[in-house]
């Protein structure tokens, strides 16, 4: 059975996977998203080990690292090294493009497929699994490691076991 390369976000984001980890050996996992007008985006995060390259292929993004917020527009990319704060969004009425790749390919893709399969409403247990397997390489800013971490535990603890997501089955993107 061949695995979904395109996704449907809840939040609206069209997602095309043009290499995924299991592709690459997990040297790399690398997107294309097309995201809605006015997307907030996720919330500031950071990734333990992964670096995050983004790049605007149509319309605008808005890309916080660190510190520092930046508008890009079509033809220009950022890349987000491991440990920096991030995040991203759509602050226009039209839709932007962009393509990501992140390397190594870590919880990302996984991560996806969970937000895809849940529809609207995040499966926070399942998203605490995958961060978990991934040696907790996902944090949300704001929140210290010493709470975060057994947190993550926690509800990775409370998941239901590994299935196929409820209504991706027979779907074609």
């Amino acid at each position: 059975m061949s695995m979904e390369r395109v996704l449907r976000m809840g939040t609206g984001e069209v997602l095309t996977i043009l290499r995924s980890g299991a592709d690459t050996g997990g040297s790399a996992f690398g997107f294309e998203a097309v995201l809605p007008p006015g997307l907030s985006g996720p919330p500031p995060h950071r990734h333990r080990v992964e670096t995050e390259t983004f790049s605007v292929l149509e319309g605008v993004l808005r890309v916080r690292v660190g510190d520092r917020v930046r508008v890009l527009e079509a033809g220009e990319s950022v890349t987000v090294p491991p440990g920096a704060v991030h995040a991203f969004s759509n602050p226009s009425d039209r839709p932007a493009r962009i393509r990501t790749v992140e390397t190594p390919a870590g919880p990302l893709e996984d991560q996806f497929r969970a937000l895809a399969a849940a529809g609207r409403i995040p499966p926070l247990r399942r998203l605490a699994r995958i961060n978990v397997e991934h040696d907790l390489s996902f944090s949300v800013h704001g929140i210290p490691d010493r709470i975060q971490r057994p947190l993550w535990r926690a509800l990775a603890i409370l998941a239901p076991a590994d299935r196929p997501p409820q209504g991706m089955i027979g779907r074609t993107g």
